[in-house]
């Protein structure tokens, strides 16, 4: 009887150093994969802004805006390619989302960067009071959200389903149509 219960705890034993193995060899194979390639998020900024109509409407209580965002997403993986599946840009002002846009999708090369464009037209009630405290300092502060999905493709395989989200704080002075400048963003 004792021969027996000794066989079977050797073999439980048995049973957990092949677990721990293939644990420990996973584990490996995981962190020399993320040397070799140290995947990165790509990085957000904003170029330019071009503020063509940004004003109040006749009854001053809705706020009338024409605005268009460059934006620059950048790669900066060495041996992993991006794939955008779906992008989506949303400006705020005075605290409120007044518009979203949809941004073309595509695929980006390793160190790449690739040029954007937004464009927010229409009108937006609640914003006023912003529109005027603003209007008298003579900056306009923005912020552009862009939203993504998109995965990564490392040699010939597609990994993942990553949703990263850009927070771009830009402000522009009064009456100048056009800006140009970089405007980093947070994720």
């Amino acid at each position: 009887m004792l021969r027996s219960e000794s066989s079977d705890g050797c073999c439980c034993c048995q049973l957990l150093c092949s677990l721990l193995k293939i644990v420990i060899t996973a584990g490996l194979a995981l962190f020399f994969w993320w040397l070799i390639f140290r995947p990165r998020l790509p990085r957000a900024s904003i170029h330019q802004i071009q503020l063509s109509d940004f004003n109040l409407t006749a009854d001053n209580s809705t706020l009338r805006f024409n605005l268009t965002v460059a934006v620059a997403l950048r790669n900066p993986n060495k041996r992993v390619s991006l794939y955008y599946d779906a992008l989506d840009a949303a400006l705020f002002y005075g605290g409120k989302q007044i518009q979203s846009a949809p941004l073309p999708v595509f695929y980006q090369p390793h160190k790449n960067t690739a040029e954007l464009e937004g464009k927010f037209s229409g009108s937006a009630a609640g914003v006023a009071e912003a529109f005027r405290a603003e209007r008298a300092e003579g900056t306009f502060n923005f912020e552009v959200r862009v939203e993504s999905s998109l995965r990564m493709k490392l040699w010939f395989v597609k990994i993942g389903h990553f949703h990263p989200k850009f927070d771009c704080k830009v402000g522009i002075s009064g009456g100048v149509p056009v800006t140009n400048g970089t405007w980093n963003c947070d994720r």
